[in-house]
């Protein structure tokens, strides 16, 4: 099980270590004014080019406050702030949504309420975790247990891209609100199984599975390596990645970080079922990182199955022969 930390001293000590992960990226200093919805103040923020965000951290009575926005901020110009992950400095304070939690195995796990305001209308705390493509724990919260969104786990050497992905992913749904036809894919949740809440991790003591905090890098890179070959991309709760062009899926990814049973079975049937309500020919993909024997691979094939496969290189995920199956269109 996981518990939420309460001692001042030790938020404080892994507050330190979030700070410290993050300043390796966050290297490069940038004069501007930071905009919230009630205003801006002027600060230097630190910038990664590896990354694509920005962070400012300011003091409060009751909290460590840290704002982050998304892409290049703009020197003495005013730069909005995409997100937050706030920690309270001590106890469990629920209006802050950022939290320390600790398992079992004494793993740090950085959490978050999933409340993201923001100042646009419409978004919220459900309007969030209802749209959220990471993984959710659940955890002893003081007196009661509650759900999280994972961050990232505070030690892993992918922490930092972990902060990335889970600020990218804010600011992505937050333009689901913003800009809601262009990411209008309702047409392909016209069917029952939806109501499934598909990459829910369930707490060890449920006897769950074990929870994929590299998927997200994973995803994003693929997505990347796509679109630089001309592909429009897009993703939602149920399906990990897909391309379309005129509101037309074309090709459907399911992404695993590992080649166990367990992974194997629910690639395929994610890759089946989720293809269901689309109504054109379409083609699958099930992306993994351990070469199949040949048989099952065959196997695969026959079920309408392409294999892409990735490793690992200076921490990054190279997708092996992609332009094998996937050609670069026209713009890319």
């Amino acid at each position: 099980m996981i518990n939420i930390v309460e001692e001042e001293a030790t938020i404080l000590k892994f507050y330190k270590r979030f700070q410290n992960h993050l300043s390796t990226y966050l290297n490069r200093s940038v004069d501007c004014w930071v905009g919230y919805p009630s205003g801006s103040f002027e600060d230097t923020v630190k910038y990664s080019i590896d990354l694509n965000i920005w962070l400012s951290t300011k003091g409060h009575d009751t909290k460590y406050w840290n704002g982050f926005g998304v892409g290049q901020p703009i020197e003495n110009h005013n730069n909005s702030l995409n997100g937050e992950i706030n920690f309270p400095i001590s106890g469990i304070y629920r209006r802050v949504a950022g939290a320390f939690g600790i398992e079992d195995k004494g793993t740090i796990l950085v959490l978050h309420r999933g409340k993201i305001g923001g100042g646009t209308k419409g978004i919220g705390k459900y309007f969030f975790t209802d749209n959220f493509r990471g993984d959710f724990v659940d955890a002893i919260d003081g007196d009661r247990e509650s759900r999280f969104c994972v961050v990232g786990e505070l030690e892993s050497k992918h922490f930092p891209e972990q902060v990335a992905n889970f600020i990218k992913e804010i600011h992505r749904v937050k333009q689901l609100i913003k800009y809601p036809e262009k990411y209008n894919f309702n047409f392909l949740n016209d069917y029952s199984f939806v109501n499934e809440h598909s990459g829910v991790t369930y707490p060890e003591n449920q006897g769950g599975k074990t929870i994929e905090r590299t998927h997200g890098i994973i995803v994003n890179a693929l997505a990347e390596e796509l679109k630089a070959l001309g592909y429009k991309v897009a993703n939602d709760r149920n399906r990990d990645l897909f391309t379309y062009s005129k509101s037309r899926v074309e090709n459907l990814f399911e992404i695993k970080t590992n080649c166990g049973t367990q992974s194997l079975y629910t690639a395929l049937g994610q890759l089946l079922i989720y293809s269901i309500p689309v109504p054109n020919d379409i083609n699958l993909f099930m992306v993994i990182p351990t070469e199949l024997k040949r048989e099952v691979s065959l196997r695969l094939s026959e079920l309408g199955i392409q294999i892409i496969y990735f490793n690992w290189e200076d921490d990054t995920p190279v997708f092996k022969e992609l332009n094998k199956h996937m050609k670069i269109k026209n713009g890319g």
